[in-house]
C-alpha cells in the first residue's frame, strides 16, 4: 500500500506540524513561502512517518475529516489541521484521516512538497481496504452548497461498504451555528470595533441556494447590534460593490478584512488582500480608507472548532442502534430531533407511543412552512391534499405538524411546502431517543441483589461502558457495596472533566476528582443489562451531557 503522508492524524503529530509552521512564519503570496515552508515540510514529513511507525490501525471505526484544501502551508495547518486535532482530542478511539476534494491543489502539494494527499475517492477506497466498520465523514464546508451535496452523494455510493457511515453537518447548518459563528468572529475582532472602523467578512459565495446563509449572517450581526460588521462573497451576493456602499453609508475611516472561509487561502490572500486591481484591499484603500488586513481561517478559532467536534458528535449519535415502538412503554415524551435543515428548524417535540405505533408533534421556529409530506418532494408535488399533513396552529400561534414515526435514530425523509415560495423541498429527520428516560422503556429482565441472595458487604465486579464518543471508559473491576438489599457501585471514569452524572433522572456529584479520573458513587440497579446513565463533561467550551450505559456483569462477581 502506498504510504500517505497524511493518513493518520494523532494530536501529537499535528501539534508538532502547527509548531514548524509557526516557525515558517506567515506569507502573502503562494510563490514566496517555497523557502520558508521548507522546515514545515519536512517537520511535518519528519513526524508523520515517526506517529505512522508508531501508531497502526487498531480500530475499526475513522473519522474522515474532508476539506477543499489549501498550498498555503501555514494557515491550512492552523486552520484545517487544528480542526482535525480537535476533532481528534474529542475522540481518541476514532482515527482522523483527512482528505481534500480539490484535486488540482493535492496534485500541487504533491509536486511542489512531496506531500501526499488522499482525495475522498482514495481515502475511502482505503478505509474500505483496511478494515474500517464504523465511518464518520465530517466535512469542514462552510455552508450546505454544491460541493457539501456532491460529498454526500459519493458517500451513498459507499453505503454498502461499511457496517455504519454517517456524514457530520457543515459550519454553517442550525441557527445555533450562526449564532456561535457571530459571537466567535465578533469576539475575535472586538479589538477594532472603535465606532471609527467597518469590519468586512468576505465569503466565497455560490450560486446554490445556500448562498443565502451570508445574508443570514449580515441579518443576524445586525440584529445583534453589530452595525459596523458586513459581510460580502467574492463570487455571488453580496458583491463587493454591496459592501462598499454600505459602508460608504457610515461614518468610518477605517476598513478591516477577515476571509469568512475556514482557511485563508487564495482567495484571502489575493482576492481580499492583493495590491493588485480588483482586490478588496485595493477598492476600499482606493476609496479613501486605512484597511488592515487579517489573513487567517475560521478554522483558527477554537469556538469554530468546536463546532465541528459538536458536528461530528450529532454523526456518531446517528450511528446509534434504532428505537422501534415495540421496545418502548406507552405513554408521552419530549424527544429532540435533528433536522438537516437549518430553515426547518423544531423548537419541541412530543413523541406518543401507544398500541406498538410512535408518532410525533414537532412544533416549528416559525410559520412559514404549512404542509408536509412522508416522502420526498418530487412525490410530494403529485400527491394529493389527503395525503399531505397540514399544519395545526398553537394558541401561541406556532405552527405544529404530527407525523408518523417508524423508528428513532434513524433518518426519515419527508418534505415541506414553503408558503412563501410556493415549492416543496425535501427534508431529512433523526428523532432522537437520547433524552428519553429510563422507564419509557420495556422492562428488561435483569439480576439483582435479591435474585442472587447477596448478603451485605463489599465485592468487585467487572463493569463495561458504552454510548458517547468511546473518548472515556470507567475503570474496571469496581467496587459494588451491598446493604439492605441495595447495591451502589464506586466508579471512575477515566477522565477529570465530568462535573455530575444522572442516574434515574438524580443528579450525583464526584467523590473524587484527580488530573486523570472522576469518581463517583452511584445506585446500581441490577446486573446482566444495560443501565442508562448521563455524564456531564466540561471538557469542551460548553458544558454537555452524554448518555451511556453501564453493564455490571454478575458473573464476574467475587
Amino acid at each position: 500500500m502506498k504510504k500517505r503522508t497524511f493518513r493518520t492524524l494523532t494530536a501529537g503529530m499535528m501539534t508538532a506540524a502547527m509548531a514548524a509552521s509557526l516557525l515558517a512564519g506567515c506569507a502573502k503570496e503562494d510563490t514566496a513561502k517555497q523557502t520558508d515552508t521548507e522546515t514545515v515540510n519536512e517537520a511535518v514529513n519528519e513526524t508523520a512517518e515517526q506517529g505512522a511507525d508508531q501508531k497502526e490501525t487498531t480500530t475499526d471505526q475513522a473519522i474522515l475529516v474532508v476539506s477543499f484544501g489549501t498550498s498555503y502551508n501555514d494557515n491550512r495547518d492552523l486552520s484545517i489541521g487544528a480542526t482535525e486535532e480537535a476533532i481528534q482530542e474529542a475522540f481518541p478511539d476514532y482515527e482522523v484521516r483527512r482528505a481534500f476534494t480539490s484535486q488540482i491543489i493535492i496534485d500541487k502539494l504533491e509536486e511542489r512538497d512531496g506531500l501526499e494527499i488522499d482525495n475522498v475517492t482514495e481515502a475511502l477506497d482505503r478505509a474500505v481496504e483496511d478494515g474500517i466498520k464504523n465511518l464518520v465523514v465530517q466535512p469542514t464546508h462552510l455552508m450546505d452548497g454544491y460541493e457539501y451535496q456532491d460529498l454526500v452523494g459519493e458517500l451513498a455510493e459507499y453505503a454498502e461498504a461499511f457496517e455504519k457511515i454517517e456524514v457530520g453537518a457543515p459550519l454553517l447548518t442550525s441557527d445555533e451555528d450562526f449564532e456561535n459563528v457571530v459571537k466567535a468572529i465578533t469576539a475575535d475582532t472586538k479589538e477594532y470595533d472603535d465606532g471609527e472602523t467597518a469590519i468586512c467578512f468576505m465569503g466565497h459565495g455560490t450560486e446554490a441556494e445556500s448562498n443565502e446563509v451570508y445574508a443570514k449572517m449580515q441579518e443576524l450581526l445586525t440584529e445583534e447590534g453589530y452595525d459596523n460588521y458586513f459581510v460580502g462573497t467574492v463570487e455571488a451576493s453580496p458583491t463587493l460593490e454591496d459592501v462598499m456602499a454600505l459602508v460608504d453609508a457610515g461614518n468610518y475611516k477605517n476598513v478591516v478584512l477577515e476571509p469568512l472561509m475556514v482557511v485563508a487561502g487564495d482567495h484571502a490572500n489575493n482576492d481580499m488582500a492583493g495590491d493588485e486591481e480588483g482586490s478588496w484591499k485595493k477598492a476600499f484603500e482606493d476609496a479613501g480608507y486605512n484597511v488592515e488586513c487579517l489573513i487567517q481561517g475560521l478554522g483558527q478559532l477554537e469556538e469554530i472548532q468546536d463546532i465541528y467536534v459538536e458536528h461530528t458528535q450529532d454523526a456518531i449519535n446517528k450511528m446509534a442502534d434504532p428505537i422501534t415502538a415495540d421496545m418502548l412503554k406507552d405513554g408521552e415524551y419530549t424527544i429532540d430531533v435533528e433536522s438537516n435543515a437549518s430553515m426547518f428548524k423544531v423548537v419541541d417535540c412530543k413523541l406518543t407511543v401507544k398500541e406498538g405505533k410512535m408518532t410525533a408533534v414537532i412544533t416549528m421556529s416559525g410559520t412559514g412552512y404549512t404542509k408536509m409530506y412522508m416522502g420526498s418532494a418530487e412525490e410530494a408535488a403529485n400527491a394529493s391534499e389527503e395525503d399531505c399533513i397540514a399544519y395545526v396552529e398553537t394558541a401561541e400561534g406556532a405552527h405544529t405538524f404530527e407525523l408518523p414515526v417508524e423508528a428513532l435514530n434513524q433518518e426519515i425523509t419527508c418534505s415541506s411546502y414553503s408558503k412563501k415560495k410556493a415549492i416543496w423541498y425535501d427534508r431529512t429527520l433523526v428523532f432522537q431517543s437520547a433524552a428519553l428516560p429510563v422507564d419509557a422503556y420495556q422492562e428488561i429482565e435483569m439480576t439483582t441483589v435479591e435474585s442472587m441472595g447477596l448478603e451485605n458487604g463489599e465485592y468487585q465486579i467487572e463493569v463495561s461502558v458504552e454510548g458517547g464518543t468511546g473518548k472515556v471508559k470507567v475503570e474496571s473491576p469496581v467496587t459494588l457495596i451491598v446493604k439492605d438489599g441495595k447495591a451502589t457501585a464506586a466508579i471512575r471514569w477515566t477522565s477529570p472533566y465530568y462535573d455530575y452524572m444522572l442516574v434515574n433522572d438524580q443528579k450525583y456529584t464526584p467523590t473524587e476528582t484527580t488530573d486523570e479520573i472522576s469518581a463517583y458513587e452511584i445506585p446500581v440497579e441490577g446486573f446482566d443489562w444495560k443501565m442508562p446513565v448521563t455524564a456531564d463533561t466540561i471538557a469542551m467550551s460548553t458544558p454537555h451531557e452524554i448518555d451511556y450505559t453501564l453493564y455490571f456483569d454478575s458473573a464476574t462477581l467475587k
